[in-house]
């Protein structure tokens, strides 16, 4: 976040916002974008690799926006990870993380969210499990 700058951050999320409650700013984020002020880290500071709840709503979260893609025929699941890998450098691509996983574990991670958003699940889902060719 420090790296691109928070305010940076904040513009792009409020780009995105007019899509629904689970694209909005978290208050911290406004206020980080408004204030143009980094984040703090503490020296000692450390999330584990290891923390399981922290895990499941990042992927949760990058699923639900990558399924909801994959439902407005915006790219291809080809497309999805290939960006993955070459623009953000991820060693493990998202389309391919779910077809291994399988649809019951995506389902299990994205559900609080559309429950707390109130959102149907993609039609999508029922396509893990075979989204990579």
């Amino acid at each position: 976040m420090n790296l691109v700058k928070p305010r940076i951050n904040l513009h792009a999320i409020q780009n995105i916002s007019p899509l629904g409650a689970f694209y909005e700013p978290a208050k911290s984020m406004i206020t980080m974008g408004e204030a143009e002020t980094e984040w703090v880290i503490e020296k000692g500071d450390s999330i584990s690799s290891n923390d399981s709840t922290i895990q499941d709503r990042l992927r949760g979260a990058v699923f639900l926006a990558i399924l909801d893609e994959l439902d407005e025929d915006v790219a291809t699941p080809d497309d999805v990870d290939m960006g993955a890998s070459l623009a953000l450098k991820f060693s493990r691509t998202p389309c391919a993380l779910m077809d291994n996983l399988g649809g019951a574990e995506v389902e299990r991670l994205i559900q609080p969210i559309c429950q707390r958003h109130e959102l149907e699940l993609p039609k999508s889902l029922s396509n893990v499990g075979k989204l990579c060719s």
